[in-house]
């Protein structure tokens, strides 16, 4: 199965259940953090990369002229769409098309956002060439996602756990990866900002509609973990008898030049 259809497969399911209370992808304090860093502008035109149903989008919208929400599945453009309309924004368009090739000119928009997107993408340096080539120079390419562990030795064990959740994810980039991937594609970094993500591993993998058999692996690898057992990178707790652990976000911030 090639990787894109694997991709509108998981997040086809996942659609309708991107907005549920809860979940780390639609908290309002983590938007909040992560648009605060950006510098927005109100005459911006900003590119959302891989948008999802367009949480970052409709964050952004009130700060700026027009956002457009980019993603390859309809399922979710749609939810972005019916999302957008209930919170009456006019400035938020929708484009479904594949991020490996931007169907705009060279240098389109003032800024090129992408939230949660590089750890589903196969080789990432294409996206993040296609995105830097839109945006205009002198101007901001943000990029917010998951950061692998920087201990080598635990890339694996945690990227192994997060595939098995969801398939449609390859490989989350520690700091240091993310930082070269998006220097190596034209941007020179201004700011990183990173924290800690508390994730509940019950709405982590209901979201995605793990099979039972993967989910009880990834259940018992954590507890194993929690009981003095191999480490898998996620850092895994117990609180109030729920499993959580913690997944690293970082916005970075990059100026093409």
């Amino acid at each position: 199965m090639k990787h894109d259809t694997k991709i509108k497969i998981e997040f086809a399911k996942q659609a309708q259940s991107f907005g549920n209370q809860g979940l780390t992808l639609s908290s309002q304090e983590y938007l909040a953090w992560a648009v605060d860093i950006l510098p927005l502008r109100p005459e911006f035109r900003v590119l959302d990369v891989a948008a999802g149903t367009g949480h970052l989008s409709r964050a952004i919208a009130p700060r700026v002229r027009v956002v457009v929400a980019f993603d390859m599945t309809a399922e979710m453009l749609e939810e972005a769409r019916k999302e957008s309309e209930k919170r009456g924004l006019k400035n938020v368009e929708l484009m479904l098309g594949n991020a490996k090739r931007l169907p705009y000119q060279q240098d389109s928009f003032d800024m090129v956002v992408s939230r949660l997107s590089l750890h589903h993408f196969e080789k990432p340096e294409v996206q993040l060439r296609e995105m830097v080539r839109v945006c205009k120079k002198n101007h901001i390419v943000g990029i917010i996602d998951l950061l692998s562990p920087d201990a080598e030795e635990l890339i694996q064990p945690y990227n192994r756990l997060e595939r098995l959740r969801d398939p449609s994810h390859t490989i989350a980039l520690t700091r240091k990866q993310l930082v070269s991937a998006m220097e190596a594609s034209g941007l020179s970094i201004q700011r990183i900002d990173a924290r800690d993500i508390v994730v509940d591993f019950q709405q982590w993998t209901d979201l995605t509609k793990t099979p039972p058999q993967s989910k009880d692996t990834i259940k018992q690898e954590l507890e194993h973990e929690i009981n003095g057992g191999p480490l898998t990178g996620m850092r895994p707790y117990l609180e109030e008898g729920n499993l959580k652990f913690l997944h690293t976000w970082s916005v970075v911030i990059g100026l093409k030049h």
